[in-house]
């Protein structure tokens, strides 16, 4: 089974997004567990792409990240 998406949202809108992907269950399995690692109202960015081979792991190739993204603030104007 193949899978490949990408996106970058709020914590708690990524878990939906997740949840609507086609992946196999594992892989969603990680990538939730992964958002788990940050506090609500962060940002983060999720990527998913490989192939799974009948759950036969050792030539099943993937890479699967979750990391979070730094929003950055404009400066308030000078007075």
């Amino acid at each position: 089974m193949s899978f490949n998406f990408e996106f970058v949202a709020e914590r708690e809108d990524a878990g939906q997004i997740i949840s609507e992907e086609y992946a196999p269950g594992v892989v969603k399995d990680f990538l939730f567990a992964g958002l788990q690692a940050f506090k609500p109202g962060s940002f983060v960015h999720v990527k998913a792409v490989g192939h799974l081979f009948s759950n036969d792991y050792q030539t099943s190739t993937g890479q699967l990240v979750v990391e979070q993204v730094i929003l950055r603030k404009p400066k308030p104007p000078a007075a």
